[in-house]
């Protein structure tokens, strides 16, 4: 079996760590097996017969190109709970008013330290959490929010969740709780989900997004905050990105210059220990494909 890879570092430890069987091809056309997070109906060829995503999300795979050429789709999960332990460092950043503290007392500011207008931070003990995603992401920040005893919210799409609060809608599960997670994948039915009329029922409230960007109307999030509904407003993805190193903000509207507003450069599974647990993921994937078992493969006719 053939495979091949764009990264440099996969390619390296998969050279050294591959069984027999399976080799590395020099260029994409000659794979049996391409590993990837970008495919389209031009990357296509005749030998190609799966593809493993390096990473969660499938929103840069052209699932009709598969469906129409027969061409399985992996993906690997060993990086979610750095993402779910993002979401948590995330909320209790944005609660704490800790870059904010961080950023006054730079400047020998103590935040009112002694006055009566000193700014107090918010705690996360006892809070309604929603959890808008419950895969793997989502259920493990439930867990993470345990020792919190918070109280955790999802919407009831007939699974089991756990224990957590069941909600029959999006505008239930938000109204519902104090704090909302993003943690789905980016889909046609995610897609701008969280729109006006949502995110009109956020006022007073936080919202936390590890999922995608676009799950976001953008416009309407720049409104929410403009005119001060979103209490907080804390992310790890974004709008748009960089092309190699230039500078660029995280959206077209100026979202990133309100207060209460934290950043975080997509940054949710890059840890020391993500790497090594993606490429362990993938030569297990790599290894099972080639012996015929393709168990852990994603329907694409289910995914949208």
């Amino acid at each position: 079996m053939r495979v091949h890879t764009y990264n440099d570092k996969l390619r390296a430890f998969l050279k050294s760590r591959l069984p027999k069987g399976i080799e590395l091809s020099e260029t994409a056309k000659e794979a049996e097996v391409l590993i990837t997070g970008r495919f389209s109906e031009k990357d296509v060829t005749k030998n190609l017969k799966a593809i493993i995503i390096p990473f969660t999300g499938h929103n840069g795979i052209d699932l009709e190109a598969l469906k129409e050429n027969d061409i399985m789709l992996f993906n690997t999960t060993a990086h979610s709970h750095f993402v779910s332990e993002k979401a948590l460092q995330l909320i209790l950043a944005m609660l704490g008013n800790t870059v904010h503290y961080h950023n006054n007392l730079l400047g020998g500011d103590w935040s009112g330290r002694n006055l009566p207008t000193r700014k107090k931070w918010v705690s996360l003990w006892n809070k309604h959490v929603a959890i808008f995603g419950y895969g793997r992401i989502g259920r493990t920040l439930k867990n993470l929010l345990e020792p919190f005893n918070c109280t955790v919210h999802v919407i009831d799409r007939g699974k089991d969740y756990g224990g957590a609060v069941k909600e029959k809608s999006l505008a239930a599960l938000v109204k519902n709780t104090d704090i909302t997670v993003i943690a789905a994948p980016l889909t046609s039915e995610t897609e701008n989900a969280f729109n006006g009329p949502i995110l009109d029922l956020l006022k007073g409230k936080y919202l936390v997004n590890v999922g995608r960007g676009k799950i976001i109307d953008e416009k309407a999030l720049y409104d929410s905050l403009q005119s001060g509904v979103i209490e907080g407003f804390a992310s790890d993805v974004w709008f748009q990105y960089p092309k190699e190193n230039e500078a660029l903000a995280p959206s077209k509207y100026p979202i990133h210059t309100f207060d209460n507003v934290l950043l975080s450069p997509h940054t949710g599974g890059f840890t020391t220990e993500a790497e090594a647990r993606m490429h362990e993921s993938i030569l297990e994937k790599l290894i099972a494909i080639e012996k015929g078992d393709t168990a852990s493969k994603l329907d694409p006719s289910t995914l949208k």
